[in-house]
């Protein structure tokens, strides 16, 4: 069951970012992120309050103080660069070069706590710079516009992997699906104050920007069902099955994209996400 679980973790995973795709080259990204997060928020809290009936008890000023930074970086900053990108670049672009992520975790837990990496790690973090060195010249005829959009992908990979370093530490605190409920609420709350503030009266007419049903269905698909599938695929099995086989969503989103947004994928592009995909996957196994 475990590999059916993290399968279903990367098949709905990489349904998110497709979902996300024709809203984010018509609205703007705090909107989109604000629409994504309340609808995880409130989804988890439903599954939250069924699952784990007292898990407000694991809420301390200092767990709240981590969460919340956490919840800037990831889902607010990191999300607002992500739609950025995904407002210029194809798909089977963005998605592999934000999944790099783990490169700059190991960075982190080295130069933070010590933690010198196992040859195995290292090995995947070499791979993803491969796949990076791939995917960049995937399009020699791509605009300065362009050009922008795979720099905002970068600093999303980046700004992910901090995030990953921060939710290492959190996780001493409290259970995965209790920082997963908190995260999403900060995040919609830092949210509406941002967009009340700076749209005021004219929310509601950014809001009508936005495919709606598809956010949705992004918040749901990506921070709801494909984590708590990963969870599942934790709790019964092992860390060596799960984690390479939940680490496929690029090519899972690149299946969608290919089908759905009849993206073209060149061979420059395929190499690169085997490449980043492998280094990740990599880079989980050198962890265990």
């Amino acid at each position: 069951m475990a590999i059916i679980y993290a399968l279903s973790s990367a098949i709905f995973g990489g349904m998110q970012p497709v979902l996300l795709k024709k809203s984010a080259t018509r609205a703007l990204p705090t909107i989109i992120t604000f629409l994504k997060s309340g609808t995880s928020f409130f989804v988890l809290l439903i599954f939250v309050m069924f699952y784990m009936p007292s898990w407000y008890a694991y809420i301390t000023p200092k767990t709240l103080m981590l969460v919340s930074l956490c919840s800037f970086i990831g889902p607010i900053v990191a999300w607002y660069f992500y739609v950025r990108a995904m407002k210029s670049l194809d798909i089977t672009i963005v998605h592999p070069l934000v999944n790099s992520y783990p490169a700059i975790s190991i960075l982190l837990d080295l130069i933070f706590f010590g933690i010198v990496p196992k040859f195995i790690a290292l090995l995947g973090f070499v791979l993803i710079l491969i796949g990076l060195f791939y995917m960049r010249h995937s399009d020699k005829k791509r605009r300065t516009g362009e050009r922008h959009a795979l720099l905002f992908a970068l600093i999303t990979a980046v700004l992910w992997g901090i995030n990953t370093f921060l939710f290492k530490i959190v996780l001493f605190e409290i259970p995965p699906i209790v920082m997963t409920l908190l995260r999403a609420f900060f995040a919609m709350l830092f949210l509406l104050i941002f967009n009340l503030v700076v749209f005021k009266n004219g929310i509601i007419k950014e809001i009508k920007k936005v495919i709606l049903q598809e956010v949705i269905l992004a918040g749901i698909a990506g921070d709801f069902l494909s984590m708590f599938f990963f969870f599942l695929a934790i709790k019964h099995g092992m860390l060596y099955i799960v984690l390479p086989l939940s680490a496929t969503s690029p090519f899972m989103s690149a299946v969608y994209a290919h089908i759905f947004l009849k993206e073209d994928i060149d061979t420059l592009r395929i190499s690169g996400i085997v490449f980043i995909v492998l280094g990740g996957i990599l880079v989980g196994l050198g962890n265990l």
